[in-house]
């Protein structure tokens, strides 16, 4: 039986409003969120944290001893790689995230990015956009020992309140045939409306942001989702 996961996902520019959602869904006893890092170049969108300076990562660091973070870095990995690139890694090992995640359109240099963390036991996933390219994705996947895969749920990456395409459920379905041992996670257009068809597409790790943010009720909004999925 797969293990179900609904993961608050917070996508800021400032770190107040980061404070206030992780407070937010602390209260309700949440254990983990995403916190979404974009650079502005691998999408336009930018948020708290793009420059990679440990300052703002010692900030997410000192928000809660009990919370535990999956960062999703929609950032380009490539580019001032030996600088940028360079000082994001320093600036995960530092946190010291459970997960992180890294877009297959934002790497090139993988070697690097698995040298760096393998003994740090972060946990590794592969991003996947709806325009990537599948059979490089699947090199990638047999190439690399990535813990689990993220499928970009909507078409405009690092913008939040967009509509779930539906492709997505197809692209559940073909990873989760071939790579069974693989959790599979949505990111993006996640709701409650669509999580149940979500799950019977294999999918066992629903990233929400506005579909749970958005109600008053966040604890209720969780369970809600838990009941459409197990």
């Amino acid at each position: 039986m797969k293990k179900i996961e609904i993961i608050p996902a917070i996508l800021e520019k400032t770190f107040p409003e980061i404070e206030k959602r992780v407070k937010r869904v602390e209260e309700v006893g949440v254990k983990l969120v995403q916190i979404d890092i974009c650079d502005g170049d691998l999408t336009p969108s930018k948020t708290f944290a793009s420059s990679a300076s440990l300052t703002s990562f010692q900030k997410i660091k000192n928000l809660s001893p009990k919370m535990k973070y999956e960062l999703d870095m929609i950032v380009d990995m490539e580019r001032g790689f030996g600088s940028r690139g360079d000082r994001f890694l320093n600036a995960i090992l530092f946190l010291k995230p459970q997960r992180v995640i890294f877009h297959f359109s934002g790497v090139k240099d993988w070697d690097k990015i698995f040298e760096a963390l393998k003994k740090s036991r972060i946990k590794i996933a592969l991003a996947v956009w709806l325009t990537d390219d599948i059979q490089k994705i699947k090199k990638l996947l047999n190439k690399y020992p990535f813990d689990y895969i993220q499928i970009m749920g909507i078409e405009k990456v690092g913008f939040g309140g967009q509509k779930l395409s539906v492709g997505v459920y197809r692209r559940a379905r073909y990873f989760i045939q071939r790579y069974p041992d693989l959790p599979i996670q949505v990111d993006g257009g996640v709701k409650l409306e669509n999580a149940r068809r979500l799950s019977e597409a294999g999918v066992s790790r629903f990233v929400a942001g506005s579909g749970i943010f958005g109600a008053e009720n966040i604890k209720e909004r969780i369970n809600e989702f838990k009941k459409e999925v197990v």
